[in-house]
């Protein structure tokens, strides 16, 4: 599946961004000054390659190699400490929330399911202790409810008449050692103490002695019925109270050394939810299942108003190792290929980037190891698209130093100078053919979607090695905010290869590029045959060449699409002779 997209997507990328030109790129937005140096060559496609001949080929694209700027690769490694204004009107536009970095008391926490069982300790069985017949049997079927003193059935037992008449004997001429004596026997024969009671009222022998209920519960199990003849140790029924259950939970092996017993456990229950929110644990069983590597935890939970049901569903939660970190919210975090940061707000509208280093994560915070203090205030909401312009800035700033007429400027004036529009742009040819690297990439995500493959991140990384000489090269220009914001977007897809995940990303690298599309190049990518198409209600885009409509956010984590509508392509826009630019490039140069 691999191979035939990885076919596919050459096909495309031969079709639309020709790798042919072998000239230098024409950067009209700086000179840069350098000292000789040994001469190195580079492959104007894929700058990471350089060589010292220069009769070489590129060994991924096979193109000529071109003379490298001596001083462009101290420019890519500088480490610019950049920063953004941002005027209070903008930031309540994009949404900017803040966050306090904060010192707050929560510890790891680990979450698993588990059923409700009844608790065994609840649990009363009913052995007859009397031989005789059963009548007038009380209890009808399982889940009768029964309560402590209730009639359960009768029983007539010839052997206890006679015992019956010494002990009303006894009652009449009040013999009191007599009277314990046979009241012993009766009692350990198996009538109960309400039963002796009532015949020491009646003073006369009763034929169908009555058994009572000991306990409270339900009826579980019914063992006997009317008529049946019973013997000692006869089990007649079972009772199990509900006011206490058990919920017995799935820990997987590696966590079980973290549970101790009497720590407390959070609970929902999706049949149940005004059901007890806690329980504790009071027994770690000492077995582990082979075939689901997990071991089970017994949580006890009060079930006072009987919400709770044997074999219901329970989602649970624990916490360890609770006490005070240094923390903050865990939206606030960024992940991308410089690591984890942050976007720190530093007062007076200026926002910048910081690296750090994070702990664990619970309860909707993460733990900061390093890289902020207590009380310093990060970006919590609109942080990506803060973090977008950061990372442009840093990149723009590398020019600083080789562009006297820039230096008496402070940043911020840099980066809300106005930007030369779209439809002024004139690039040539080579650079045109390097812009369309990112329309490829949004072809090839559209492709992997719609046949519910991955991306292979090698055939991003070239787009994404372009970006940082075009947006220098557009540095003036409302060009280099798209392209930066499409960088963002393929070094997020390099991680999120396939389904939802890179449907966003797709989503984001069409969002950065629809001004280009439709007021940059239109009439460019109109002549090559490409298509642009929008859902109606989300109003999410993506790029088509040729076929039927296939939506690539089928899948995606909205769980619903809408029907497509195809944009027409404007008529105003860059090429106004598209085919004259393009005509004298050949598209096999350099991939024979």
């Amino acid at each position: 599946m691999t191979l035939k997209y990885l076919t596919s997507i050459l096909l495309l990328t031969l079709l639309i961004s020709s790798c042919g030109s072998s000239s230098p790129p024409n950067n009209t937005s700086k000179e840069l000054s350098s000292e000789p140096q040994a001469a190195q060559y580079t492959c104007a496609m894929h700058p990471h390659y350089i060589s010292t001949d220069p009769n070489g080929t590129c060994p991924i694209c096979g193109m000529d190699l071109v003379p490298v700027s001596p001083n462009s690769a101290s420019e890519i490694h500088s480490e610019p400490n950049a920063t953004i204004t941002v005027s209070n009107a903008m930031r309540q536009t994009i949404g900017v929330r803040t966050a306090p970095v904060q010192i707050v008391e929560f510890g790891r926490a680990l979450r698993a399911f588990g059923t409700v069982e009844a608790d065994q300790r609840l649990e009363n069985v009913s052995v007859s202790r009397l031989e005789g017949w059963v009548e007038n049997l009380k209890v009808r079927a399982a889940g009768d409810a029964v309560n402590n003193g209730d009639l359960l059935y009768l029983v007539y037992s010839p052997d206890l008449v006679a015992a019956q008449r010494d002990y009303v004997n006894a009652l009449v001429t009040g013999d009191t050692q007599r009277i314990m004596s046979v009241k012993q026997r009766l009692l350990s024969t198996g009538m109960q103490e309400q039963a002796l009671q009532e015949l020491a009222a009646r003073k006369s022998v009763i034929d169908k002695v009555p058994v009572y209920a000991e306990s409270d519960g339900i009826v579980a199990q019914l063992n006997i019925r009317d008529g049946d003849y019973v013997k000692p140790g006869t089990a007649i029924l079972t009772l199990q109270s509900y006011r206490q259950v058990w919920v017995i939970a799935s820990i997987p092996e590696t966590d079980l050394p973290l549970i101790d017993l009497g720590i407390s456990a959070g609970l929902r229950f999706p049949s149940a939810p005004d059901a007890a929110a806690h329980g504790k644990v009071n027994y770690i069983y000492p077995t582990i299942d082979p075939s689901t590597r997990t071991g089970r935890v017994r949580i006890e939970v009060d079930n006072t108003n009987g919400d709770l049901l044997p074999g219901a569903y329970a989602d649970i939660s624990l916490s360890f190792s609770k006490r005070a970190r240094l923390s903050t919210v865990s939206e606030a975090i960024l992940r991308d290929s410089r690591g984890e940061h942050v976007i720190i707000d530093l007062g007076q509208g200026r926002f910048g980037t910081r690296a750090v280093t994070t702990g664990i994560s619970a309860d909707g915070r993460t733990e900061i190891l390093s890289g902020l203090k207590a009380d310093e205030l990060v970006v919590a909401s609109g942080q990506f698209m803060l973090d977008s312009e950061v990372n442009l800035r840093e990149g723009l700033s590398k020019l600083s130093a080789s562009k006297p007429s820039d230096t008496s400027r402070p940043d911020n004036e840099q980066i809300n100078a106005a930007k030369q529009p779209l439809s002024a742009l004139t690039p040539d040819a080579g650079s045109l053919a390097k812009i369309d690297h990112f329309v490829d990439m949004a072809l090839y995500f559209h492709m992997t979607l719609v046949a519910q493959d991955s991306i292979d991140p090698k055939f991003v990384e070239p787009a994404i090695l372009l970006a940082d000489e075009l947006i220098e090269r557009y540095i003036d220009t409302e060009l280099a905010v798209i392209l930066q914001r499409s960088k963002s977007a393929l070094l997020s897809a390099q991680t999120n290869l396939h389904g939802n995940e890179l449907a966003a990303d797709l989503q984001r690298l069409m969002s950065a590029l629809e001004p280009w599309l439709l007021h940059g190049a239109p009439q460019h990518y109109a002549d090559l045959g490409l298509a642009l198409y929008r859902e109606s209600t989300t109003q999410r885009l993506w790029l088509q060449k040729g076929g039927a409509v296939t939506n690539p956010y089928q899948d995606s984590a909205s769980n619903h699409t809408t029907s497509p509508e195809k944009v027409s392509w404007p008529e105003a826009g860059y090429l106004r002779e598209p085919n004259a630019a393009r005509e004298h490039l050949d598209p096999h140069a350099g991939h024979r």
